[in-house]
């Protein structure tokens, strides 16, 4: 009775006509990765539109009867969760306090800063907390606690910080896939006191954190690296430095292995039902337990969003089999696709989200094709979006998955699970199988270093749909259709990859790279590249217990992302202007990321503790050259105007050079005081000057105003941080800048500052027009 009203009523049944084949899967999934690429409300226009076709195909009262329920549904859903985003999204506030709750698993402790996201129990919303621990003593109540606590917090509310290079990544959209859209920084606790729920969903809930957060210890005790492996595979916790410390995993595109989601959801599945039957529990009691049982498995996990769908298509499964439903995986995919846009809307703005849908559905594909070609598949169909984010690609990606999926499955995971257990009892097989992950880990370092990794380049947005849907069609059992669509991906790839490699325009721009420079002159056609300074910071002195494990690299995250995604693989000179942290002290993360061919350094810079400690051990291949003032030096596109002697690599000594582009004279020289900037006028009279990058981040000490005249400069770049504890740029300088009346552009409002040029045009672009923390 039960299954006939299911079969008759229920909205299940229009479902499985209205996704009875794969070609609807492949409807949904354009229409999700179209809007997810072209603005997100554009999600729900795809919806509908699609499922307008369908009712137009198939005139069946139950199809239009679930079209218009999904498409009213969705509409509702997308329209209350945006509404609700800008309705919590609180304005900016200094000496705020805020009544929270922590979870003591989501606490992370790196050095003297803490940071977790947290609820705002205010405010009714989940937050991210920034706090500076104040002593060894907090720091260690921090590390040890494993209570799940409610915490009164003093600090300045504001919002997540957003990208301000092209090709950044975005904090402030990360955040908000997660419903996250304020911030509480410069942080301290006043009171804390351990949370104690009242109602039965509560305290489930703060005993699966409790229990995490003291599994997190248990398998933090273990060796490196069998520790990191654990935490990651097991339940979804993963250092922030993991993949700096092994960069061969996102070189060779295991990023999926180590990020837990449907690999682990099918382990814990498969684990459930054949405990159930060695107990020899009642199937249909079993498929309730499973179905209790995994979103249990989703908090305990992390609750992160790539596990999202693996856990749905679990519970379908689960529910099917409770009711002798023959579900097929069509509707197990698309049930998945629209619960999972259901519950978190912004699922597919993350690219693990991106992934797991489109590898899961690739799944479908690939009954009729060998175990090569399977993988192949699931290898190349995700290229297209790996590409769009990460811009670079190894040609060993492929066998690599090929061969590390099967031994994550049949060796690693179950060697993992033993040393687990045995850890307390026997250490000799935990570090037995310490050392057999180790001898892995360097396999994978090892074969990522071997030829074969493409710096492709950023692939245009609008290229990737079209892409994922001719490397599927690419493997159809259709002879005629597979050539057909090979060569059309083929064709966009190549193209791509020549536009991107061979661009008409070149470029000077200062990267907004906070208290500190980092400019590039890359000419047409990527013939040269030229990184001037690499910024960073200026580290205080700390004890011991201050000191962080991971560091923020802004050489990855702004300098190398932005070369990748223009598709340069290495830098043909490197120019340290001279010897301060803020113009070199990212310069040891840039070499450990890309090839420089060539380090040019102020004379007498060799000598010194800076370069020594700084440079020297990072510089592998790189030729060093210490320059003077018009040293020469083969296919490099600039003038050296500054030294004329050797000195010590202070701002004084500081390098200046001149070139002339895209009908622009430039001039740019570090933090070069404004006698040596008279002096360069005095011993180049003929000297003209249209674009300055202004010495010393706009201090006063920098670009005398006779210079300026009498170089006749028309437009100026400052490089300086937001709310620098310098005053940079000082009000005296931007008086001369006004009164010169040259347009000027400064890092802090503009962000990073481009100077686009061809043949027969050039301007200015900024990443955005006036940058307001207030926004």
């Amino acid at each position: 009775m039960v299954k006939k009203r299911l079969k008759n009523y229920s909205i299940m049944f229009a479902l499985t006509k209205f996704a009875q084949n794969n070609y609807f899967c492949l409807g949904l999934l354009i229409a999700a990765l179209t809007a997810t690429y072209f603005r997100f409300s554009l999600l729900t226009v795809c919806l509908f539109l699609f499922a307008f076709v369908r009712v137009i195909l198939c005139y069946s009262r139950k199809i239009i009867f679930a079209s218009v329920f999904l498409v009213i549904l969705f509409l509702l859903r997308f329209y209350c969760f945006q509404t609700s985003l800008q309705q919590q999204t609180l304005p900016n506030q200094q000496d705020a306090q805020i009544k929270v709750r922590l979870y003591a698993d989501e606490i992370i402790v790196n050095g003297d800063q803490l940071k977790a996201k947290a609820f705002d129990l205010t405010h009714k919303h989940k937050i991210v907390l920034y706090v500076k621990i104040k002593s060894a003593a907090e720091k260690l109540f921090w590390e040890n606690n494993r209570e799940n606590l409610i915490c009164l917090v003093n600090g300045d509310v504001g919002k997540p910080q957003r990208a301000t290079n092209f090709f950044q990544f975005d904090v402030r959209d990360y955040f908000s896939t997660q419903s996250i859209t304020n911030q509480l920084s410069q942080s301290s606790f006043e009171r804390v006191s351990k949370w104690r729920p009242k109602n039965i969903f509560n305290i489930i809930n703060e005993r699966i954190h409790f229990f995490r957060k003291a599994l997190i210890d248990y398998l933090n005790v273990m060796p490196s690296p069998l520790s990191e492996y654990a935490r990651s595979l097991f339940i979804g916790d993963l250092d922030n430095d993991f993949y700096q410390q092994y960069p061969g995993v996102t070189d060779l595109g295991l990023i999926h292995l180590f990020s837990i989601s449907g690999f682990q959801v099918s382990y814990f599945f498969i684990f459930l039902r054949k405990l159930f039957k060695q107990i020899h529990l009642r199937k249909e009691h079993a498929l309730i337990l499973i179905a209790a049982t995994m979103p249990l498995f989703f908090v305990f996990s992390g609750a992160v969003q790539s596990l999202l769908r693996p856990v749905i298509a679990a519970e379908l499964m689960a529910v099917g089999g409770l009711f002798h439903l023959r579900v097929s995986k069509e509707i197990i995919w698309s049930g998945s696709l629209l619960i999972g846009i259901g519950l978190s809307p912004m699922i597919l703005f993350s690219i693990g989200g991106q992934l797991s849908y489109l590898l899961s559905f690739s799944l479908l594909f690939i009954g009729h094709l060998k175990k090569f070609q399977q993988g192949l598949l699931m290898s190349l169909v995700s290229m297209p979006i790996v590409l769009g984010a990460k811009f670079t690609w190894h040609l060993l990606s492929t066998p690599a998955n090929f061969f590390a999926i099967p031994i994550f499955g049949i060796v690693i995971m179950p060697l993992i699970a033993i040393a687990a257990c045995l850890q307390r009892f026997l250490p000799i097989v935990t570090n037995t199988i310490n050392y057999l992950i180790q001898l892995f880990a360097e396999l994978i370092e090892w074969i990522s270093q071997l030829p074969g990794k493409i710096v492709f380049g950023k692939l245009d947005d609008w290229l990737i749909v079209p892409l994922v849907i001719l490397i599927l069609l690419a493997f159809d059992e259709r002879k005629k259709l597979r050539k057909i669509s090979t060569t059309l991906a083929a064709i966009i790839l190549i193209s791509s990859f020549l536009w991107i490699h061979l661009p008409k325009n070149g470029e000077f721009s200062a990267f907004d790279i906070g208290q500190g420079d980092a400019l590039l002159l890359r000419t047409p056609g990527n013939q040269q590249t030229v990184l001037i300074d690499t910024g960073g910071k200026v580290v205080l002195p700390k004890q011991g217990w201050q000191q962080s494990v991971a560091v923020s690299n802004q050489a990855k995250s702004i300098i190398v992302n932005y070369l990748q995604a223009k598709g340069i693989g290495h830098v043909d000179f490197l120019v340290l202007s001279h010897g301060d942290m803020d113009h070199i002290g990212n310069a040891k993360y840039l070499f450990a990321q890309m090839r420089v061919d060539r380090l040019l350094i102020p004379a007498g810079m060799l000598q010194t503790h800076a370069f020594k400690k700084e440079i020297l051990p990072y510089l592998n291949k790189t030729q060093v050259i210490e320059v003077t003032a018009d040293t020469k030096i083969n296919r490099f596109p600039f003038q050296i105007v500054h030294p004329f002697t050797s000195g010590q690599a202070e701002n004084e000594d500081s390098i200046a050079l001149f070139t002339k582009i895209g009908g622009l004279t430039v001039f740019t020289a570090g933090d070069l005081p404004k006698e040596g900037e008279s002096a360069i006028q005095k011993r180049y009279p003929q000297l003209k000057v249209d674009l300055i990058k202004f010495g010393h981040h706009g201090s006063n000490t920098s670009s005398d105003k006779r210079v300026l005249q009498d170089w006749q400069v028309r437009f100026g770049i400052i490089s300086a941080g937001r709310h620098n504890r310098y005053g940079h740029p000082k009000s005296d300088m931007q008086k001369t800048i006004s009164d010169l009346h040259i347009q000027s552009f400064n890092t802090q409002t503009n962000g990073m500052t481009r100077f686009v040029y061809t043949d027969k045009k050039s301007y200015f672009q900024t990443f955005t027009k006036d940058f307001d923390d207030t926004e």
